[in-house]
């Protein structure tokens, strides 16, 4: 994903707030779970030196069965930025980004809270500049689907979404239609969406706004002959 300066000055802001705290000789990583040398893998290399493959098993069990919220925030800024490369060799973005809710963030400091959404609506735009392919799809899902994770309102970012009138911006809403589930009256939320369901209704209402409909037929009428433009306009009811 390429960066904005917007989004990079997200990051530093991240680094710079969550500096307050330190790395703990021993982050008590469960036993049964984790070796020591997967401790040790943390206190290795500086923060922002720490690879996708040095983090990979602590976020997987953090909070969970690997330290408390303080140590979270230590490695916060890092997690998140790994985040954007979405490697699936490191963590799935909706883990990663759910993981707030755990810590029940909406409870920190008021400038944590509000550096953390300067990050996710920064990166919210970048997802939505990206060239589509399948596996920005899938990207674009995952994003929405950690922030719902932790907000339970997802409303900001579907705004933003619709008020970027942008080429890239329409095709993964192409895409997004075409290749989840959401416009199907008939279907309830599944996988993750399924712990947080009110914005799962959320999406699926705005998508079959007129709104989202009206954007839709525009992308199929400049993408003549795509299946996929065309298949989500007229899955649309």
């Amino acid at each position: 994903m390429e960066q904005t300066a917007e989004l990079r000055d997200a990051i530093e802001k991240l680094y710079i707030t969550f500096a307050r705290y330190p790395l703990r000789e021993n982050t008590e990583a469960c036993p049964c779970c984790h070796s020591e040398q997967d401790e040790r893998r943390l206190h290795a290399k500086p923060l922002r030196k720490l690879s996708a493959n040095d983090l990979r098993e602590y976020v997987d069990g953090a909070l969970l069965v690997w330290g408390g919220v303080d140590d979270f925030k230590h490695f916060l800024p890092r997690v998140f930025e790994l985040a954007l490369d979405n490697d699936a060799e490191f963590a799935d973005t909706s883990i990663t980004i759910g993981k707030l809710h755990y810590c029940e963030w909406w409870n920190w400091r008021e400038e944590e809270r509000h550096v953390i959404q300067q990050f996710l609506k920064a990166t919210w735009k970048c997802v939505l500049g990206t060239e589509p392919a399948w596996s920005s799809r899938v990207e674009v899902e995952d994003w929405l689907c950690g922030i719902a994770l932790a907000s339970n309102n997802v409303t900001p970012y579907l705004t933003i979404w619709e008020n970027t009138l942008t080429e890239n911006a329409g095709l993964h809403l192409a895409w997004f239609v075409a290749s989840t589930d959401f416009v199907k009256l008939s279907q309830g939320p599944s996988n993750y969406w399924s712990d947080c369901p009110e914005s799962f209704a959320m999406v699926s209402t705005w998508l079959r706004s007129e709104a989202v409909k009206a954007r839709l037929r525009a992308v199929a009428d400049r993408h003549p002959g795509s299946e996929v433009a065309e298949r989500a306009y007229v899955s649309l009811p």
